[in-house]
């Protein structure tokens, strides 16, 4: 499991009631918590963790925490080490799953762990049975007192951005896709994991490195790769690492961790410097190992690529089978607007397959009366119109489109709803303005109920491709 929380991964305070004594940052630090006896600050003992004051009224004191990694929490780790008679009776944990942006407003809050005691000067572990993706937790303390560290470990679970970006390429290694150092010949200053971690290094000590080595041979670390793929380019990062940095890198690649190919043979690397190094030719890969030559340390590796369609699919239903609350709505309201079909397609999780999400919008569809389909029609803007994302992606046929035929789309939009009273659907994908435009002229001329049959199958095209595109699999 990894530490989701930890400031090494980019966990960080958004919130908290109280830090009279000490700032709740400290919950977030990778080092053990120390002890210092003579070290006092202008408001009382230094504590290295986060205190609050004594609590003189009802009530009880909270942080909220978001966590560096998105993902499922299996473990919680509460360590009171050096709070002896100022740690809190008493503690409790919830979660959510929002965006990055702290809206927490309207987050659906699930219970982590209930009212549990806590002893002082202890490091105190709790299995959970995971409730979802969770990317912000909420802490709280009964009544006050302080709690040198929070460890929330688990499994990371990447959003679209860490799987199938629009353009470029994702990181096939990273710790937030499930990338993990498997074997390595040194691990005697810090372990090889550190090099996976998303966060910019802060120092030797945020890297992998090893002794000097005093006999033939180089060190190598052995990767299993998050999602395989294909991989066109190579990271190798030594920031801070400036004298004992390696000479050389040879990089090899692996579909089964048995066999091995060098796709980059002993070339030379900077010392303290981000190191791109892309391939020969793209390759495709489930595991990188980096032969480091002869010895010294590295900061971060990355290892660039596509990752394959059903690598990728894979971490998007995991993403979908975990949304909690509003974050699984919105989901699926983006790819349709019904509340009767968000409400069905949420009742048929978990998928095991995208085939099986698409069959089950399929379904879903067959149960929908007029109503549900012009709540479905409003919420897409009109052909031609400002919409989110999604809609100007499939209606890129009117971005360069003649003025004109705008201002004929919008003449026709406004014909079609005002006899029809809701708004003209066309599968917009792949089509021209000019074609969208003789699409509605020709269709004008139909009957009310007509046209509502044939924007229903035009919602539900457009449906499967929104789906196929949030899953990450290739449009049909």
């Amino acid at each position: 499991m990894v530490d989701l929380l930890s400031e090494a991964v980019g966990g960080r305070v958004v919130a908290c009631n109280d830090e009279f004594f000490a700032e709740a940052q400290n919950l977030l630090k990778l080092a053990d918590p120390v002890w210092k006896p003579d070290e006092y600050t202008d408001r009382g003992k230094w504590m290295d963790g986060w205190e609050t004051r004594r609590r003189r009224e009802p009530g009880h004191d909270w942080c909220t925490l978001a966590l560096g990694l998105p993902g499922l929490v299996q473990q919680v780790v509460v360590d009171t080490s050096h709070f002896t008679g100022n740690y809190p009776e008493e503690f409790s944990l919830e979660g959510c799953g929002v965006g990055s942006d702290d809206r927490l407003d309207d987050a659906f809050w699930v219970e982590l762990m209930p009212r549990t005691g806590l002893s002082g000067d202890t490091v105190a572990r709790f299995d959970l049975k995971s409730g979802g993706r969770i990317t912000h937790v909420r802490l709280n303390i009964f009544p006050d007192g302080g709690v040198a560290r929070l460890r929330l470990e688990g499994v990371p679970v990447p959003d679209i951005g860490g799987v199938c970006p629009d353009t470029g390429m994702v990181d096939l290694v990273s710790l937030g896709s499930g990338g993990e150092a498997r074997d390595a010949s040194d691990a005697h200053y810090s372990p090889p994991s550190n090099m996976l971690r998303p966060t910019d290094p802060r120092g030797m000590w945020d890297g992998w490195e090893t002794k000097r080595r005093r006999g033939p041979g180089n060190d190598w670390v052995v990767f299993k790769l998050g999602m395989a793929g294909v991989i066109s380019e190579a990271i190798v990062d030594t920031r801070h690492f400036k004298g004992n940095a390696p000479g050389w890198v040879t990089i090899g690649v692996s579909d089964d961790g048995g066999v091995w190919t060098d796709v980059i043979s002993r070339v030379a690397i900077e010392a303290d410097t981000v190191n791109e190094i892309p391939l020969p030719r793209e390759t495709h890969a489930a595991w990188v190992k980096l032969d480091i030559h002869p010895d010294g340390g590295v900061a971060r590796f990355r290892v660039l690529g596509r990752p394959d369609d059903e690598s990728a699919a894979s971490k998007r239903l995991q993403y979908l089978n975990s949304l909690l609350g509003q974050s699984a709505t919105s989901f699926f309201h983006t790819a349709c607007s019904s509340t009767r079909w968000v409400s069905s397609m949420l009742a048929s999780r978990p998928f095991g397959s995208v085939s099986e999400v698409l069959e089950a919008a399929e379904v879903a569809f067959l149960d929908l009366e007029e109503a549900d389909w012009l709540e479905a029609f409003a919420g897409h803007p009109r052909i031609g119109g400002r919409g989110d994302a999604m809609a100007s992606r499939e209606q890129a046929g009117t971005s360069d489109a003649d003025s004109s035929v705008l201002a004929a789309l919008r003449e026709v939009n406004e014909a079609y709803e005002e006899k029809f009273g809701f708004t003209y659907i066309v599968y917009a994908t792949g089509k021209s303005a000019e074609e969208m435009l003789d699409i509605a002229r020709s269709r004008i001329e139909n009957e009310r109920h007509t046209e509502i049959d044939i924007g229903a199958r035009e919602q539900q095209k457009i449906s499967a491709t929104r789906l196929r595109r949030m899953l990450c699999v290739s449009e049909a």
